[in-house]
């Protein structure tokens, strides 16, 4: 029995479960230092919120992981600009999460 052309991928599409979409919250913070001190401000920041820090080997950004959140703040150094994306699952609300790290990083991360 042949199938229509449109009938194969209908079924590879039920076959497949549905991919959830992520939630995708951005903010930016001014940046008064320089790009290592930026970089510095950051992890600690991210660290602070309880996420699990690492900075990417070009120096430009820091990521944070919890669970299945995630975290990035890619730091514009000659700009004086930190920009933030926090990224979660379809429906959760990351405004309450950016309020406190956005609060994190004006205060210098840790260092008050």
């Amino acid at each position: 029995m042949r199938l229509p052309h449109l009938a194969v991928p209908a079924l590879l599409a039920a076959a497949i479960p549905a991919a959830q979409a992520a939630t995708v919250t951005t903010g930016w913070e001014a940046n008064a230092g320089n790009q290592d001190q930026c970089i510095a401000t950051a992890a600690d920041a991210i660290g602070r919120t309880g996420f699990r820090v690492t900075i990417a080997q070009d120096r430009q950004a820091v990521f944070g992981w919890r669970g299945e959140e995630n975290i990035s703040i890619r730091c514009i150094g000659d700009r004086g600009l930190a920009v933030i994306f926090i990224y979660t699952h379809a429906g959760r609300d990351n405004n309450q999460l950016m309020a406190i790290l956005r609060d994190e990083y004006r205060r210098g991360g840790g260092k008050r």
